[in-house]
């Protein structure tokens, strides 16, 4: 499927005009082609290894490379639990102990193009034939405004609405009609409380998920939270006070919420597991992670999209990750990892085989095929993707209605073009002391955070 990417809003759309009408300057800034020899002998090092808590994946990590260097006998791999982490990938490229690739969140592409701490592969992958399997509004978040490419994109996600259908049953709520609006899922969440006794509504709050899921509850209500091309702070809006005080409302006044106020991801995951939360905003591989680590009934997840204010649909959060490369590798290196990203990322996409196969073997070990969303794929190969795969798609596509067609009908919003990390770790103690004090002035909060946000974009 097509990404649909809020025009006027984002600086991939920025991006998108840039390119199309200087398609010759983005030539002729382009590097040139790198003259080397793909079949002499390379070691490369990947990221990403799951940890050994995660045995299953760490396996299939594992045995991939097996198979990738039998298939490429000049390449040796060199496995590395190396992963994004902000405070120290800066490290990272200085001291050269970067991977030759590892993923890359959404958030920080640009800042790490901007800085020339990953490689142009533009000239790499492209001949690879990789880039004409990638959707290109995806595509685009591995790109500097000339066109030229810096990763390939392999995860992308639009967040939505987690919610209960076996809680939604209780309460004598329609699962198969979930709310749309704010203002529906106020009303629902109060049902759900007085029906169930337990919280209708919760909401990441800690770190930097916090001011992650609140700037999405800004998008839904028409705001941004910096402009498009990430040089100048948006928060300070109507907007912004809205998305505030619609939770400040549901935790005071409707008392929809329940009393803790502290969530990350894995809390709130274990809230609903334990049929103690009617809705969460989060990205929908949720369900995936709510199968791998918890003994629950899928059949009691639903997911629509994230509630929109009145006069929308205004945006969804668009996330996702890149898989961007050693600015010091040789070209020898930046191929063979190329051809990694393409072999292990995408062969279950692009191959019906390897795609028949490794869906077998994940219903086999419990895990979920099929689970609907967004690719990072064009999207004639995802489709074809899915054809091949359809005896063995065990998610019931019913249950995402609300999720998936909205993929069509809501513009969806990239994050914060500059340092969105550090911007949302600076949002959510706003989120807190919106849900610990009754009485806050939500105005002075949106703008105190303004502020800092304007101190730290400051910093490029």
């Amino acid at each position: 499927m097509k990404l649909r990417v809020r025009h006027g809003i984002a600086a991939v759309v920025v991006g998108t005009v840039a390119l199309a009408a200087a398609g010759c300057s983005a030539t002729a800034s382009a590097p040139a082609t790198p003259q080397f020899d793909p079949n002499a002998p390379v070691t490369i090092t990947v990221g990403d290894l799951p940890s050994t808590q995660a045995e299953a994946a760490r396996k299939t990590f594992l045995d991939s490379v097996d198979a990738f260097e039998k298939a490429h006998p000049n390449v040796t791999i060199e496995t590395s639990e190396t992963r994004w982490d902000n405070g120290s990938f800066s490290a990272l490229v200085a001291g050269g102990t970067m991977p030759t690739v590892m993923s890359v969140p959404f958030t920080n592409t640009k800042q790490v193009i901007d800085n020339g701490q990953v490689a142009d592969i533009t000239n790499i992958a492209g001949p690879l034939g990789i880039l004409d399997r990638v959707n290109p509004d995806t595509l685009k978040q591995a790109q500097d405004d000339a066109g030229n490419t810096y990763g390939i994109p392999t995860s992308v996600d639009a967040l939505g609405l987690i919610y209960n259908r076996e809680l939604f049953q209780q309460a004598g709520l329609d699962p198969d009609d979930p709310p749309s609006t704010w203002d529906e899922v106020r009303e629902a969440a109060k049902t759900i409380t007085e029906k169930t006794g337990v919280p209708g509504y919760l909401q990441m709050t800690e770190e930097g998920q916090g001011g992650w899921i609140y700037t999405a509850t800004v998008y839904s209500q028409g705001g941004t939270v910096e402009d498009p091309t990430g040089g100048e702070v948006t928060l300070d809006s109507d907007q912004s006070v809205d998305a505030l005080k619609t939770v400040h409302d549901m935790y005071w006044d409707d008392k929809s919420m329940g009393s803790t106020v502290l969530f990350s991801l894995k809390t709130l995951m274990q809230e609903y597991a334990a049929n103690r939360a009617g809705m969460f905003i989060a990205p929908v591989q949720t369900y995936e992670w709510l199968n791998n680590v918890y003994d629950i009934d899928l059949s009691t997840i639903g997911a629509t999209h994230v509630p929109q204010a009145e006069g929308g649909p205004y945006g969804a959060l668009l996330s996702g990750n890149v898989q961007m490369f050693n600015p010091k590798s040789t070209p020898e290196q930046l191929n063979a990892a190329a051809e990694w990203v393409d072999y292990y990322y995408f062969g279950k996409y692009t191959d019906e085989e390897t795609a028949v196969a490794n869906a077998k073997a994940v219903v086999a070990d419990g895990g979920v095929v099929g689970l609907p969303g967004l690719s990072p794929l064009s999207p004639e190969a995802y489709d074809q993707y899915r054809k091949w795969i359809a005896d063995y798609i065990n998610v019931d596509p019913a249950h995402f209605t609300g999720y998936t067609d909205s993929l069509a009908e809501i513009p969806l919003i990239p994050e914060p073009a500059t340092r969105a990390q550090e911007v949302y770790a600076d949002l959510a103690p706003t989120v807190q002391q919106a849900l610990t004090d009754e009485n806050a002035d939500l105005k002075a909060l949106i703008s105190d955070a303004s502020s800092r946000i304007d101190r730290i974009i400051s910093q490029g």
